[in-house]
């Protein structure tokens, strides 16, 4: 089957970009389907705005107007905006990948594409596909999480053969084991949300109820936004108010850091004892939740949005009604390594974990019920 994607996001990505940097979770989701598609054997192209044609992780990224992007496809991905449903003429079926609040979907101004078009609809979380009022098809599917927040081979330890069939490599592997922390990370908590997603209300906790009761304790907190400020850079008016915010919170351990790529962030995650979300209605998707829960990083969470969908309340984290609820088991899980241990070991089990793979394959049986 062909299937083509069609995103008009700014960035210049493909299916490699997350591993050498930090890009969005949406684009990382096409980059990580494409592939996942194209392993069933399918074909693959993503029509954006990359700068020239060519090949990345089993799919083919061509930017729009090029002479080679695809004319025709059996499945057409429309990432986030009705309008790009239409790119394509020649179509068999036409999805539109939505990670928003679907409000939109029903506004009188989609009505004729949906009259035209008849797509499918795909949601990225149950509550999110609840929460559409409309009358097309849709499906749930869950996004995967990359490889590298779930594998950790130099965790593993070496196999003694390697010893005698390589011994410079056996060493040097021996040498990253020998140097790694035993034991649960320090008392280190991360944040990964978007400053408007209740950051101010987090870091308002972290001073007044965290950081006190456990001094030692310290909040990193990633945003590209936010570090730009740091460095002296113009930002958006709003986010100046939370950014003094942080600036004020240095003396309790609050600090800014740039989100890095996929590998670099799966390290972050396991030597951070809990990622804090504080949650926000319209954040379906959660991308960085999965990513750490993956990675075994036990959560709290605030239940907004798609987070009940992300943790298993209790078993990989916590889903918490309050804020006081919110600092007493951020403090239980930065404080007993028992609880660590329980929470981070579980989030790593199988049965908790997306894949691409498993989204793929969904994908092909949604589709698979529109013929």
């Amino acid at each position: 089957m062909h299937y083509v994607f069609v995103d008009d996001s700014p960035l210049q990505y493909d299916g490699y970009t997350n591993l050498r940097r930090a890009i969005g979770g949406a684009e990382k989701a096409v980059g990580g389907l494409a592939a996942a598609l194209a392993e069933r054997g399918h074909e693959v192209k993503v029509i954006n705005n990359t700068t020239y044609a060519h090949m990345a992780d089993g799919a083919y990224y061509t930017p729009f107007g090029d002479t080679w992007a695809p004319k025709a496809a059996d499945v057409v991905i429309a990432m986030r905006k009705p309008s790009l449903l239409g790119h394509l003429r020649n179509v068999k079926h036409r999805l539109l990948w939505v990670t928003g609040a679907p409000d939109y979907l029903t506004a009188p101004a989609n009505a004729p594409l949906w009259e035209s078009f008849t797509p499918g609809l795909i949601f990225i979380s149950e509550q999110q596909q609840r929460a559409y009022k409309g009358k097309l098809k849709s499906a749930a599917l869950i996004p995967g999480v990359r490889s590298s927040f779930y594998e950790t081979p130099l965790m593993q330890d070496p196999d003694p053969h390697e010893e005698a069939l390589n011994p410079e490599l056996y060493a040097a592997r021996q040498a990253v084991l020998d140097a790694m922390p035993k034991g649960p990370p320090s008392p280190n908590a991360i944040v990964t949300s978007h400053p408007q997603h209740g950051l101010a209300w987090l870091i308002d906790l972290w001073c007044e109820r965290v950081h006190p009761a456990l001094p030692a304790a310290r909040l990193s907190i990633f945003s590209a936004s936010l570090a730009k400020a740091a460095r002296g850079e113009d930002i958006p008016d709003e986010l100046a108010p939370i950014f003094a915010k942080v600036q004020a919170a240095a003396a309790q351990n609050v600090a800014v850091a740039d989100p890095i790529s996929d590998d670099g962030m799966a390290a972050v995650y396991r030597t951070a004892r809990v990622h804090l979300y504080p949650g926000h209605a319209q954040d379906f998707a959660c991308w960085t939740l999965s990513e750490s829960q993956s990675a075994g990083t036990p959560a709290v969470a605030r239940m907004l949005g798609g987070t009940s969908e992300r943790i298993a309340n209790g078993q990989t984290g916590y889903l918490v009604p309050d804020a006081e609820a919110f600092a007493n088991v951020t403090l239980q899980i930065l404080k007993d390594d028992g609880v660590y241990t329980s929470l981070s070991e579980e989030a790593k089990r199988i049965e908790h974990r997306h894949t691409w793979a498993s989204a793929a394959e969904a994908l092909d049986n949604f589709v698979a019920k529109l013929t």
